[in-house]
């Protein structure tokens, strides 16, 4: 016996469904997007999804220690300068 679900919960699905469908089309409708998929990079990204998905999960992996370093070099620069500035004071 599978347990039927509350109204609310299949209204707040449904609701869900609504939402995603119209991020998804906007995501289509958008000129820079539709100019990408019409590129042979797009076309051929279209064409092998896995390869897509690969490059997707990759390129947000490696944004997170590409921006942490750069903090770093940032940071680092800064505690330079601080520190010539202090040492030419006196």
């Amino acid at each position: 016996m599978a347990k039927e679900e509350p109204p609310s919960t299949t209204r707040d699905l449904q609701e869900l469904q609504k939402k995603l469908s119209l991020l998804i089309e906007s995501f289509q409708n958008n000129s820079k997007v539709v100019a990408f998929l019409k590129s042979p990079v797009g076309q051929y990204l279209d064409r092998h999804p896995f390869l897509a998905l690969t490059l997707l999960v990759f390129i947000a992996a490696s944004a997170i220690p590409v921006g942490f370093f750069l903090f770093l070099v940032v940071l680092t620069s800064l505690a330079a300068l601080v520190g010539v500035i202090l040492l030419e004071d006196h």
